[in-house]
């Protein structure tokens, strides 16, 4: 009697066709809208300031409102602040700083200014780069260990969910106009983490059910009945994880909702992308190999029978 409660390898084909929409349709809403970065990208200034007055992040917000990618943070002691202001295209930094020291000396009472410091725009060309290569290198990482833990077409199954997991994070994030720093950085990467681990238990799965049973039932079959045992426990993982980073995302500081609608967006394509994405390539790998194989031996058939 089998095992299987749903088909979703069966349905894999209207998975694909649903990741393809999403990913196309908010990449190009996205684009359309343009991608706003933060001062880690960009340049800017960043400036810590203590005040005497009883304040809060959001009183700082309204009254230096006019500043582009305006970023609050609390630091250190109480009254104690990060303030980071982005920079316009071409526009002087050292003038930009004595603007800004002057506003907050005008807005508030008897600030104490402890430190600027100035990001120029080379050195944040430089950090967007990195920030690029090391999502691109976690995700080959990954499918190196993939490789090297099962098969090769495993891997393939794995980085392919883990690029639609990025894919569809970032549209959805560009659709949003949330801005990209480095903490969005940090947050895809521990998308990137969380994913894959939902991944391997699958994976795991499959081959535990391979070595007893592959050649007994259909490949696909098996495959179906591996995500099937471990739903449970990705639906379990996954809703828990998704009720702290909603927790967070609802009653955060504006400084962590960035970071909690990042892993809110991408643990949810990355909990579809370990049930529909990542073991289907495994199964479509496997179809396509065996059809090609029974192609060639009908034509050495034919050809033994020529001769």
């Amino acid at each position: 009697m089998s095992k299987i409660k749903f088909d979703f390898i069966g349905k894999r084909y209207i998975a694909y066709l649903v990741s393809l929409t999403i990913i196309i349709s908010s990449w190009i809403v996205g684009l359309k809208i343009g991608p706003r970065f933060g001062v880690d990208f960009t340049g800017g200034i960043t400036i810590q300031v203590k005040f005497k007055e009883d304040i809060n992040s959001n009183i700082i917000r309204e009254k230096l409102k006019n500043y582009p990618s305006l970023i609050v943070q609390n630091f250190g002691e109480k009254g104690e602040y990060l303030i980071r202001v982005g920079i316009l295209k071409n526009e002087d930094l050292e003038k930009l700083s004595n603007k800004l020291k002057q506003d907050i000396q005008k807005n508030f009472k008897d600030p104490i200014i402890e430190s600027v410091n100035v990001i120029g725009p080379s050195i944040s060309e430089e950090l967007k780069k990195k920030g690029i290569f090391a999502v691109l290198y976690s995700v080959l990482a990954m499918g190196i260990y993939i490789a090297f833990r099962f098969e090769p077409v495993f891997a393939l199954g794995a980085v392919v969910a883990l690029i639609h997991d990025v894919l569809v994070t970032i549209g959805l994030l560009m659709v949003l106009k949330q801005a990209f720093d480095l903490e969005i950085i940090a947050a895809l990467l521990t998308l990137i983490g969380y994913s894959i681990n939902d991944t391997i238990v699958v994976f795991d799965r499959i081959r535990e059910k391979m070595k007893k049973e592959l050649g007994k039932k259909p490949f696909d079959i098996l495959v179906n009945e591996a995500i099937n045992e471990t739903l449970p426990r990705t639906i379990i993982t996954s809703l828990t994880t998704l009720l702290v980073v909603l927790t967070l995302y609802l009653f955060g500081s504006p400084n962590i909702k960035p970071f909690a609608l990042t892993l809110l967006i991408g643990i949810i394509a990355g909990t579809y992308s370990s049930i529909f994405i990542a073991s289907a390539i495994v199964v479509d790998y496997y179809k396509f190999k065996n059809k090609n194989f029974f192609i060639l031996k009908k034509a050495e058939t034919e050809k033994d029978s020529i001769l």
